[in-house]
């Protein structure tokens, strides 16, 4: 039997696939990452966030007990404090130019991961300029991850690691990423992005699972602020002024 379309349901059909393309239907890279920025809440939405304060738990391999965070972040700068379940604090940080860390060993400098592998995990706008981080970032079809078909981009940095992003194909979000590690190691790592929600701005995924081998973690977020975070929290501690000294 033939079903009978009346006008007022042949518009809604087509909106709706204007809205939300079939499985497959997308062809490009472009058309990928402009779906995902759509789906985020649009440029607007994600061009607005020039301050972030996130606060959550981190539970994994090893640990004992969860561990707490909260992640400060501006443009191209980031703090981040981890309280242990024992108490003791790592504080991690990129001011710009130097990514660094401070925990109960002492002070390190990073000079193994590449400087725009940095930026780039600092970048606020990530989501609107990600092919400008890749030799070429390539549309390379629908495939499986982790239970859900997704769009498939297969990219190359700049500094010449393999990077594999899997969007989402019923709802556009960015469902995870497979990709060589930043560090001299090259280790592989799948990173999962899960439980999208709105803190006022573009949407967040409130809980992701990076897995390099058997070591696993969690990270859960509990909250998203968007007020101004001034300058002096970026600054470098003394203990790495030193080592710069």
């Amino acid at each position: 039997m033939r079903m009978r379309l009346t006008k007022s349901a042949i518009v809604v059909f087509a909106c709706s696939a204007l809205i939300w393309p079939q499985v497959g239907q997308l062809k490009t890279a472009d058309a990928v990452l402009k779906r995902y920025q759509q789906a985020l809440g649009g440029v607007d939405a994600i061009a607005k966030v020039q301050s972030e304060t996130v606060r959550g738990e981190v539970e994994g391999t090893g640990m004992s007990g969860k561990a707490s965070f909260v992640y400060y972040a501006k443009p191209f700068k980031t703090l981040s404090k981890v309280t242990r379940a024992n108490g003791s604090e790592v504080v991690s940080g990129f001011d710009g130019s130097i990514s660094w860390s401070v925990d109960p060993k002492g002070a390190s400098i990073d000079k193994d991961t590449a400087l725009e592998a940095v930026r780039r995990d600092a970048d606020l706008q990530y989501a609107l300029h990600q092919p400008d981080y890749f030799k070429k970032l390539e549309f390379a079809g629908v495939t499986d991850f982790e239970g859900r078909p997704c769009y498939w981009l297969h990219g190359t940095t700049h500094w010449g690691k393999d990077n594999n992003q899997f969007y989402d194909v019923q709802t556009g979000l960015l469902a995870g990423y497979r990709f060589q590690s930043d560090d001299p190691s090259a280790g592989i790592t799948t990173a999962q992005f899960l439980d999208y929600k709105s803190f006022g701005g573009p949407l967040v995924a409130t809980k992701v699972i990076f897995r390099t081998g058997n070591h696993v973690r969690t990270f859960t977020y509990i909250s998203v602020a968007y007020e101004p975070v001034a300058d002096s929290v970026f600054e470098l501690p003394q203990a790495v002024k030193a080592l710069l000294n």
